[in-house]
C-alpha cells in the first residue's frame, strides 16, 4: 500500500512538472481552474452529449462537491457506528440546518477543522499509553469496569481490545471537505464563474410556472440525445427518489421506517402537482425529509 501511494505521488509530480515545463516553453498561462479539457466552459454544456460529458469531467466536483461531501459523511457514520459517528451526525445536522449554500459555505471551514481535529484525536487514542509504563486504563481497573462493548463504542484506548485504526473513510471525508472548502473560495472569483458557471441558488419566492423567464437556455424538445436525458432527469427523477424512499421504509420493520412510508405516500398522494407549488413550499417539504433522515441516522448510532 505504501509503495502504491509513493507511486501515485511520483506520477502526480511528474505530470505537474511536465505541464509546467510545457507551458514555460510555449509561453502559456496556467488555467484559472484545474481542468482536463481546455476550452470547455458553461456555454458548452447544452451543446450535446459529448460537450456535456467534458464539462462535467472538468467541473463535476465544482457543481456537486457539497453533495459528495455529505454522502461521504453519511458513509463515515454508517461505517463507524460509534460515539464519533454520533459526533459526525450532530455536525451533519448543524451543517444542513443552515439550508442555503452561502450560509453553509460560511461555516464550512469550521466543519473542516472539526473533521481534522477528530482524526487527530482518534489517532492519539489508537496510540494510547505505551505498554512499557505498565499502567492499565482506569475504565479497566475501576470497581465497576466498563464492558468491552462500551469501550469499543466510545473508541477508548485499551490493551485488551485496541481501537480499529482504519481511517480510510475519515480520510476521504477530510479530503472531500477540504476540496469543497477550496470550491467555496473559488466560486467567488469572477474568472471561475465565467469558466464554470455560478452556483447561486434560485430565489425561494419564485413560482415554478414562471421559471422559463430565468432559464438562459432554450427549451428542450427532443432535439438531440442530451435533450432526452434532460427529459428523463426532470420528468422521472422525482419518482425515482420516491421509489428509494419507499424501499428505505420497507427494507426494515421499525418505528423509524414509518416516517419514510408516511413521506412517500404523502408525495405520491399529490404526485407531480407538488412540483408546481411555490419554491419555498417545495423546499420546506424536502428540508423536513432531509432533517428526518439525519435524525434517524443519529438515533441509529444510539440504539
Amino acid at each position: 500500500n505504501h509503495l502504491m501511494v509513493l507511486g501515485l505521488l511520483v506520477f502526480e509530480s511528474t505530470v505537474h512538472r511536465h505541464q509546467l515545463y510545457f507551458r514555460l516553453n510555449n509561453s502559456l498561462k496556467p488555467p484559472p481552474f484545474s481542468i482536463i479539457f481546455q476550452g470547455i466552459t458553461r456555454q458548452h454544456l447544452d451543446h450535446g452529449i459529448l460537450p456535456c460529458i467534458k464539462y462535467f469531467i472538468n467541473f463535476f466536483f465544482y457543481k456537486f462537491g457539497l453533495e459528495i461531501s455529505l454522502i461521504v459523511a453519511v458513509n463515515v457514520i454508517g461505517q463507524r457506528m460509534d460515539f464519533y459517528a454520533l459526533l459526525h451526525s450532530c455536525a451533519l445536522l448543524a451543517i444542513l440546518s443552515r439550508r442555503r449554500r452561502k450560509a453553509i459555505g460560511e461555516v464550512w471551514s469550521k466543519y473542516c477543522t472539526f473533521t481534522a481535529g477528530l482524526m487527530v484525536l482518534q489517532y492519539l487514542l489508537c496510540i494510547g499509553i505505551p505498554p512499557a509504563f505498565c499502567v492499565d486504563y482506569p475504565w479497566r481497573t475501576a470497581v465497576h469496569p466498563l464492558s468491552s462493548n462500551v469501550i469499543k463504542w466510545f473508541y477508548m484506548p485499551d490493551f485488551a481490545m485496541r481501537p480499529n485504526p482504519l481511517f480510510i473513510f475519515d480520510y476521504l471525508l477530510l479530503l472531500c471537505s477540504s476540496l469543497q472548502w477550496h470550491v467555496f473560495e473559488e466560486e467567488n472569483r469572477a474568472a471561475v464563474r465565467l469558466l464554470a458557471g455560478d452556483n447561486v441558488e434560485i430565489s425561494r419566492s419564485l413560482d415554478p410556472c414562471s421559471f422559463n423567464q430565468f432559464i438562459p437556455v432554450d427549451n428542450f424538445l427532443h432535439c438531440c440525445y442530451l435533450d432526452m436525458v434532460k427529459v428523463f432527469v426532470f420528468s422521472y427523477f422525482f419518482w425515482l427518489v420516491l421509489c428509494l424512499i419507499f424501499i428505505t421504509g420497507t427494507t426494515r420493520i421499525n418505528i423509524f421506517c414509518l416516517g419514510y412510508l408516511v413521506a412517500c405516500f404523502y408525495f405520491m398522494l399529490f404526485g407531480g402537482s407538488v412540483l408546481m407549488q411555490p419554491v419555498r413550499y417545495i423546499l420546506r417539504l424536502w428540508d423536513w425529509l432531509i432533517g428526518y433522515t439525519c435524525f434517524v441516522i443519529a438515533m441509529k448510532n444510539l440504539v
